[in-house]
């Protein structure tokens, strides 16, 4: 009976309810910024610096030491994909600084832009299922 450790799943639980408060709250402020599109125009990259097709964060994933952050967008338009990448690349001190006001966390975590493919994959599935049910 010693063996048995019944507080860890819910020490587990708080630290991933923490976790995704945080999360919560980085997708909240870059999910802002991308609607008021008031970001800095950097010398030698102005083209680069202007973001040409409305973007969404579906997701904020963080690392459990809050150290490392992957924030998953869509975009509107899927012709300026590898714009919008290059854009956060540029873009990167602009959104730490913007979780550094924000909010009160020890370590700013480091971020990482990635497109979110879930919906993509999710058509592929409606795609099959539907061919499925034509031929049944």
């Amino acid at each position: 009976m010693s063996s048995l450790n019944l507080f860890v799943p819910e020490k587990r639980k708080t630290i991933s309810a923490k976790n995704d408060k945080i999360a919560n709250k980085i997708r909240e402020c870059f999910s802002m910024a991308l609607t008021r599109r008031d970001f800095p125009i950097l010398s030698g990259h102005e083209d680069e610096s202007i973001l040409r097709t409305y973007v969404t964060i579906t997701y904020v994933k963080l690392s459990s030491d809050l150290r490392n952050a992957t924030v998953l967008y869509v975009t509107l338009n899927d012709e300026y994909l590898e714009e919008t990448d290059r854009f956060f690349k540029l873009q990167e001190h602009y959104f730490k600084n913007l979780i550094a006001k924000r909010l009160k966390i020890k370590y700013i975590p480091d971020i990482v832009f990635k497109l979110d493919k879930s919906i993509e994959y999710s058509k592929n599935i409606d795609k099959v299922l539907e061919s499925i049910n034509v031929h049944s």
